[in-house]
């Protein structure tokens, strides 16, 4: 099995899909959790109309500039992101969020490198920033617990992602304890930003993914026999931890405020 294929059917299809999905309820139930009865129902309505815009084409346009780049993948990706522009005076120096992977992941387009492991890493972690975007577009106050909320949300997937990276044994520049080196830098950060907005009790959000840096550190790469049903059970145990996070999120940062 080529390398190809197992990038666009782990990486692409079911990774994006499903996150996507999950951001969608990750982000309402925020807001409805914030806002309570207080939600402005033509925001929603849009909002909702543009997440499935993006459930149901971004894959195809991601998939388009990955291998064909041509114009219509160029306008289909557009398409897909230029309603996105109204965030920049609700998100302020926050725009970073979302505009760092997006830049890393149009550079490595147009070198021709779309499946690259900078590319794969950046897209997901772009569709991680969905989280504090669709909050936002929704109608939801921009509160510190928020952000935080979207920091951890947002690195925790760039870790994955690059972790899943790591495990490819067609990947020869990258290990899986990359994703660790990644993880224990943004660690001090994270865990003083709950600290400061929650005190002791959300540092346990940060325990899970400590863990499996630590485990990571050990790892070695899979081997190329069955290597994509292995990828699809990484895949389904990382989605199921990534549901975990988000709940752990929700309660104690949240609904125990």
């Amino acid at each position: 099995m080529s390398s190809r294929l197992v990038s666009r059917r782990v990486h692409t299809d079911t990774g994006a899909l499903s996150l996507l999905i999950t951001n969608y309820v990750f982000s309402l139930a925020t807001l409805v959790i914030i806002n309570k009865c207080n939600i402005n129902i033509i925001r929603l309505v849009l909002n909702t109309a543009l997440a499935f815009l993006n459930v149901v084409s971004l894959v195809k346009a991601h998939l388009g500039l990955v291998s064909r780049r041509g114009l219509r993948d160029y306008l289909l990706f557009l398409i897909n992101t230029a309603p996105y522009l109204v965030l920049i005076p609700y998100l302020g120096i926050w725009l970073l969020i979302p505009l760092t992977p997006l830049m890393l992941f149009i550079i490595e387009v147009i070198r021709g490198r779309g499946r690259s492991a900078v590319a794969n890493v950046s897209g997901t972690t772009l569709i991680a920033s969905t989280y504090l975007a669709w909050y936002v577009l929704m109608g939801g106050d921009l509160e510190i617990k928020v952000i935080v909320a979207s920091l951890v949300w947002v690195i925790y997937h760039a870790f994955s992602a690059l972790y899943v990276e790591g495990k490819l044994p067609f990947r020869q520049g990258v290990k899986p304890y990359h994703s660790s080196i990644l993880w224990f830098i943004s660690l001090p950060g994270l865990a003083y930003g709950l600290y400061i907005t929650s005190g002791v009790l959300p540092l346990v959000i940060l325990l899970e993914p400590s863990v499996r840096a630590l485990i990571a550190v050990r790892e070695s790469k899979l081997p190329m026999n069955d290597l994509r049903r292995k990828i699809r059970r990484i895949g389904i145990s990382l989605l199921i931890e990534s549901l975990v996070l988000a709940s752990l999120i929700l309660v104690i940062l949240f609904v125990l405020r």
